[in-house]
């Protein structure tokens, strides 16, 4: 098997360190959601809104940019989206409203469905024939980190130095790995989805994507799954404080916590996705039902026992991507970047729908009905994988 050189291997870490910098930057909020509230005079729900408008926005205007981007070399394109994530974080540890603030978020919006359309086949360019799969998890891995470690390390940061040095130092980590990929990623050919480009080549190549039943099921099971999980998610400080009585530093212990089981489910999953990738699936999904009900049980009576659920959230959710993600570049092998949009839709979808019916919930005194109403989600999506004739297509896809 060819060797991946070293200078790729750079350009893959700085990739990984972008799209950490990515991923936390859309969800940091969550772990800062009183602070924030508090600095901008504003109520908790909206500071969750900040989450759902980020993702409509991506959810709108990622296809068409994507396809306004088509003919843009992938070097120039990564470098373009991470310099749009530095100068937006910048500006909202300026902002000082609350309007400002939401402004500064939605221009890096507009560049956050790009990035992750092009992230994993830019990665694929990068290595020889053969090492495709492997380039893609080594980049991935930065969204599976932010994930699982990049709120903890934000409501760390913020609780003991304010938020908005907390953004700063985001936007800093960014600016380092933009600089890197300056100097280190290689001039790269524009690569077209089956030689097409344009909107004349994207548009028959979309509608035929369109037409992937095992995609746009695997879409909707994403949506279901991120929709139950950010509803909880959103509000997991609000959940740990109200149910646990975690506040402040020890909020920023039990999310560091939060990631470190991430951490260990992203591994685990690794270890059988591939081999067993059904189990692994049913395994995932299994353990968030059990998460996300744990916390409704034990909501009323042992903050003990809402802790420990919080942590196997953050491991079993943090799994969840790594075999979404996978299965989408082999049901759709000949349209990587149309159908990684779909899947960007998808996934932003399920933040939009689950903050914005989280923010409802916690609106109408209804927080602790959350955890339960999204475990009964996530069940029946265990039903739909258990008995649905797709399920078989994608595994089949998944194995060969």
């Amino acid at each position: 098997m060819s060797k991946i050189n070293p200078k790729a291997w750079v350009s893959l870490v700085l990739l990984a360190c972008a799209a950490f910098a990515y991923n936390t930057s859309e969800s940091f909020p969550v772990g800062l959601l009183p602070e924030m509230a508090r600095d901008l005079g504003v109520t908790e729900p909206q500071i969750g809104s900040l989450l759902t408008l980020y993702a409509v926005v991506v959810a709108i205007t990622v296809l068409p940019l994507v396809v306004a981007a088509s003919g843009v070399a992938r070097r120039r394109l990564i470098l373009v989206t991470v310099g749009v994530l530095v100068a937006s974080n910048l500006a909202m540890s300026l902002a000082p409203t609350y309007e400002l603030v939401l402004v500064s978020r939605l221009v890096s919006a507009t560049t956050h469905g790009i990035f992750w359309s092009i992230v994993a086949p830019t990665a694929a360019m990068l290595v020889p024939r053969g090492r495709e799969g492997f380039a893609t998890s080594v980049a991935f891995m930065g969204s599976s980190l932010a994930m699982v470690a990049g709120t903890p390390l934000m409501a760390a940061l913020g609780t003991m130095w304010g938020w908005r040095t907390a953004v700063v130092v985001l936007a800093g980590a960014a600016a380092l790995a933009f600089i890197g990929l300056a100097f280190a990623m290689p001039t790269l050919d524009v690569v077209r989805d089956d030689d097409a480009g344009g909107l004349a080549g994207w548009l028959p190549l979309l509608a035929s994507t369109l037409r992937n039943r095992a995609l746009l099921r695997l879409c909707a099971l994403t949506v279901l799954l991120v929709v139950a999980y950010f509803a909880v998610y959103t509000y997991i400080s609000l959940i740990l404080d109200r149910s646990a009585g975690v506040s402040g530093p020890g909020l920023a212990v039990v999310l560091l916590v939060y990631g470190l089981a991430g951490l260990l489910g992203v591994w685990a999953i690794g270890k059988f996705v591939d081999s067993a990738p059904r189990r692994a699936a049913l395994v995932t999904i299994g353990g968030l039902i059990a998460a996300l009900m744990g916390i409704g049980v034990f909501a009323s009576w042992a903050p003990v026992g809402v802790v420990v659920s919080v942590v196997l959230l953050g491991a079993t959710f943090a799994a969840t991507p790594v075999f979404l993600q996978a299965t989408v570049l082999r049901v759709a092998p000949g349209a990587s970047d149309v159908a990684s949009s779909l899947y960007v839709v998808a996934f932003q979808i399920g933040i939009a729908g689950g903050s914005l019916l989280g923010g409802l919930a916690v609106n109408a005194s209804l927080l602790e009905a959350i955890p339960w109403v999204a475990g009964i989600a996530v069940f029946i999506a265990l039903l739909a994988l258990r008995v649905s004739a797709s399920t078989q297509t994608i595994e089949r896809k998944i194995v060969g």
